[in-house]
């Protein structure tokens, strides 16, 4: 019989190790593990259905995990290679509208209304700064965007990895918690609890996310349709994907839009165009309409029992983004339910001692 000591030891020595040799790939495994128990369901659904088919019966779990990896794929791919498209499917076009852009700063006071005329000095004031150091801002906003070109590979390659990982915690997920759950010194019931209250919680953030995106696109895409030369259901989309980008969000689509209104003169329809997006996108539907689908989505999907507040939910995403950046819309209400789970053990290990 093996001493308890000395394997307790050894458990802890193979856990360091593993997670010492993974270290840069913990991220993208957490968020791909979280994602697998989210779609999980799904992935068996689909899996009962194609092995109804007699020969694609031994190869069922490995075309449903395929098929589900390839949908997420396209969710996180497919945005950014549209956006992509567009930018580089006409080169020339882009780089004419940065230099006009540049050109017509130089001249960007001489477009304000009257009623703004109040403004015109400090502008040119501004622009005079500017132009005296000029090569610093040069300098810094160059380095601004090889930090951000960094930062975009950089999510890139996290996401592909998220993909990897995905695939093979979908395929062989069965098998891995049949492998670890018993491992775990914990009852049946409790495990099972801390299962649903983890996938729960991280559906909430995903359905809440699926239904601001969507109401976002259909905001902007609806409003934009009544200004001639744009598209309405690529800008729709675009701002439905900018709305979960974290700090800028659907600014990243509007003041393009509203700026493009302005240098070609149309003062009245760039500030329209600012007061809607900021007050409906920016304010209304990120911070009231937000909430409203958060709860909507909680009472639907939760327990009364084990639901958790919608509120500790909102700032479990704030707090996630401000801390892990992108993904932190993941980490963020997993740490929370996760926490929640333990300490309603705590509470249910404490009130059984003292009975």
């Amino acid at each position: 019989m093996p001493n308890p000591l000395f394997v307790r030891y050894m458990i802890f020595l193979a856990m360091g190790l593993t997670l010492w040799l993974f270290f840069p790939f913990l991220k993208s495994f957490f968020v791909a593990l979280l994602l697998a128990i989210v779609i999980f369901p799904l992935h068996l659904i689909v899996e009962k259905k194609i092995s109804r088919n007699a020969r694609l019966n031994p190869f069922a779990s490995l075309i449903s995990a395929a098929i589900v990896t390839t949908v997420l794929s396209l969710i996180l791919f497919l945005p950014i290679t549209l956006f992509l498209f567009q930018l580089f499917d006409q080169p020339e076009k882009s780089v004419a509208v940065v230099r006009t852009l540049g050109a017509r700063i130089d001249t960007i006071s001489s477009y304000l209304p009257g009623f703004l005329a109040w403004l015109k000095d400090p502008i040119d004031t501004l622009i005079e700064v500017g132009k005296v150091h000029k090569d610093t801002i040069i300098t810094t906003m160059a380095g601004w965007f090889g930090s951000g070109l960094t930062t975009f590979v950089m999510m890139i390659g996290e996401m592909a990895m998220v993909v990897v990982f995905f695939f093979f915690l979908t395929w062989y997920g069965r098998s891995i918690s049949l492998f670890l759950l018993p491992i775990i010194p914990l009852t049946r019931a409790v495990k099972r609890k801390f299962i649903a209250d983890m996938m729960t919680t991280t559906a909430i953030v995903f359905y809440t996310f699926g239904g601001v995106m969507l109401a976002q696109g259909l905001a902007f895409g609806i409003f934009i349709a009544f200004f001639e030369g744009y598209n309405p259901f690529l800008l729709g989309f675009m701002t439905g994907v900018a709305a979960i980008i974290p700090i800028v969000g659907t600014a990243l689509v509007w003041i393009p839009v509203a700026l493009n209104e302005y240098f070609q003169g149309n003062i009245v329809n760039a500030i329209i165009i600012s007061i809607y997006s900021w007050a409906m996108m920016a304010f209304f539907i990120d911070n009231i309409v937000k909430l409203v689908i958060l709860n909507f989505v909680n009472r639907t999907v939760s327990e009364s029992k084990s639901r958790i507040n919608e509120f500790v939910i909102f700032f479990a995403i704030v707090g996630g983004l401000a801390t892990f950046g992108f993904w932190g819309f993941i980490f963020g209400p997993a740490i929370i339910a996760f926490t929640v789970s333990t300490l309603r053990l705590l509470r249910q290990t404490h009130r059984s001692v003292h009975r």
